[in-house]
């Protein structure tokens, strides 16, 4: 499975087709699982059918599994099937779902007679800030609050630019990875490792350059920071100067769609060569 989702997100294909017509399963009961009806649960093609004429595309393509609610790692269909998430953390349920502190803060916030600011300063927006800065710890000292991981990407592109141009950078070039996914604005998908994904853009940043990622069967019993190495000098021999024509690494934390993690070896390869190349 991962290894195919992988191979799928390299070449752009990242459309995923499931069948919606409901078959009979064994049933499940166990503490965190719940399987009591025919999957896809009864209701989820009308619904599927449903988004298909409203809804674009790039927004389908997930398991066929209608959310009912949702309550810490579980996820209910409103056929009372009970499911353990594993939606990579993404958006709220780095926390759980249904929160009660969240749930709480949101209750608190809604019955203020102040819903929204923009930028303009708040006791809320200060304290938020102040304490968001000391968990990070050193060397980071600002915060910077944005709406989307799309938008949190093209600001860090925006930096690693910016403070390239600071140091004198003879080019602007920023590392990626094959197979990541950074988002959907421009920036973010010329950074991300799906050629497919972004040629719709019609033009590709000559100084975005991706290395292969470290896929277990790329490696085949290799050393995690030799096969970083070699992507550096395979980018040098193509006519990039390390020192004077990068100015950052873009990386996944893990990459999500692939569900691949990369070896602590690659990542501190990565890091020491940033520090080496600033």
């Amino acid at each position: 499975m991962t290894r195919r989702y992988a191979e799928r997100i390299k070449e752009g294909r990242l459309t995923v087709a499931f069948e919606i017509e409901p078959v009979a399963v064994e049933e499940v009961e166990t503490a965190y699982r719940s399987i009591r009806t025919p999957i896809p649960a009864p209701g989820t093609r009308e619904l599927l059918e449903r988004l298909e004429r409203c809804e674009a595309r790039s927004m389908q393509g997930q398991l066929p599994l209608v959310w009912d609610r949702a309550d810490g790692f579980s996820v209910f269909d409103a056929a009372g099937n009970r499911w353990i998430d594993c939606t990579s953390a993404i958006f709220l349920a780095n926390v759980g779902h249904s929160n009660p502190r969240v749930l709480t803060a949101i209750r608190e916030a809604a019955e203020r007679p102040l819903l929204s600011c923009y930028a303009y300063p708040n006791e809320v927006r200060a304290s938020y800030q102040e304490r968001l800065v000391s968990w990070a710890g050193p060397p980071f000292e600002k915060s910077y609050l944005v709406s989307s991981g799309s938008e949190a990407t093209e600001a860090a592109f925006k930096l690693m630019r910016m403070d390239g141009l600071r140091r004198g950078k003879r080019r602007l070039g920023v590392l990626c990875l094959e197979g990541n996914f950074h988002g959907r604005t421009t920036g973010s998908q010329m950074m991300s490792g799906s050629p497919a994904g972004r040629e719709w853009i019609g033009y590709q940043d000559p100084d975005i350059h991706h290395l292969p990622f470290p896929y277990p069967w790329e490696l085949e019993g290799r050393d995690p920071a030799a096969f970083f190495e070699e992507g550096l000098r395979d980018l040098a021999d193509s006519g990039v100067d390390l020192t004077k024509d990068l100015c950052g690494v873009m990386l996944e934390t893990f990459q999500g769609w692939g569900a691949v993690f990369y070896p602590d070896e690659y990542v501190r390869a990565v890091e020491a060569f940033c520090l080496e190349a600033a």
